[in-house]
């Protein structure tokens, strides 16, 4: 086991961070289907409750081991709370889609989060975001409306549900990441699941539904997918620079398609993968803008101050 361990970190930085993140992607996939079947019955806002309660008790052996002010020990608590309220907001609307769209269309749909990020960066943070990039969002845009295909397709509740809850998830990756220079992966969890219970509580009690026997095996399995999927997340934020990572996440839509295919019978059209890819392309050459204005910002600083 030494030996594994040692070789593991004999890896460069950036490809475990890689791995960790695909990995990370298998498990969210499978957290789509557990949660897919109880979706189809439940309060969304109940679901969404449950599936973090669930995903909190497999935490307890994280926090036991660590001891609780380790695990919980911060210096950027309101940005864990402001994060967690963020999440909270983008996974009700997504569970409100969850059965209303198939898990391919709801993956490929959510790969338009780097274009929310850009146009994010550019009307809150005044970031200089130059017409390359723009025409890159433009082509995003274009990848979106192509799976969506308004005046051909239907555009439902679900769709919209995912266009809307996508900026949302891409400002709490962003918070995420941010809070991984300081804080561990465990403690960013726990803290993303302590402030979802608190605030997805009163709407699961309005809206309350008695889950079944079955529900709880499917939520148990959802938790423990979740939990372990933002651990491993996390730990390739850690790793790794999240625009490098950004191309990472398109392999969840070859994972999502086989099990919605296989296990739900959900075939998705040529238009999700066309659409798809459009948006895969604006989106890792937004990355790599991103890359690039990075080390042209470090390259400058360093030629500034050749001392540092």
């Amino acid at each position: 086991m030494s030996v594994l361990v040692a070789r593991w970190l004999a890896l460069p930085p950036n490809f475990r961070g890689i791995l960790w993140v695909a990995f990370s992607g298998v498990l969210f996939a499978l957290l789509n289907v557990f949660t897919l079947i109880p979706a189809q019955h439940l309060n969304p806002y109940v679901m969404a409750f449950l599936r973090y309660f669930f995903g909190a008790l497999f935490l307890v052996p994280f926090v036991m081991r660590l001891g609780l002010y380790r695990s919980l020990h911060t210096r950027r608590l309101p940005l864990h709370i402001s994060r967690g309220a963020i999440h909270t907001a983008g996974m009700m609307l997504w569970f409100v889609a969850l059965p209303l769209t198939t898990l391919a269309e709801i993956t490929a749909l959510g790969f338009t989060g780097p274009i929310f990020v850009t146009i994010g960066a550019a009307l809150f943070l005044a970031e200089d975001v130059r017409l390359r990039r723009w025409i890159a969002v433009i082509v995003g845009f274009i990848g979106a409306m192509i799976i969506i295909r308004p005046g051909f397709g239907d555009i439902h509740l679900g769709v919209i549900c995912i266009l809307i809850s996508t900026p949302i998830f891409s400002a709490s990756n962003l918070i995420s990441k941010a809070l991984a220079r300081t804080d561990s992966s465990t403690t960013i969890v726990i803290w993303q699941n302590i402030v979802i219970v608190i605030c997805a509580l009163p709407f699961a009690l309005w809206f309350w539904q008695t889950p079944a026997w079955g529900d709880i095996l499917w939520f148990l399995l959802a938790g423990a997918a979740g939990t372990l999927g933002h651990i491993c997340q996390q730990r390739g934020y850690q790793l790794a620079d999240i625009t490098l990572l950004q191309p990472i996440g398109f392999l969840s839509l070859i994972w999502n398609t086989m099990l919605g295919y296989f296990l739900f019978f959900q075939k998705p059209d040529i238009w999700t993968f066309v659409g798809a890819a459009v948006i895969f392309g604006s989106a890792l050459y937004i990355s790599h803008r991103e890359a690039v204005r990075r080390a042209q910002i470090k390259t400058a600083g360093t030629q500034a101050n050749p001392e540092a």
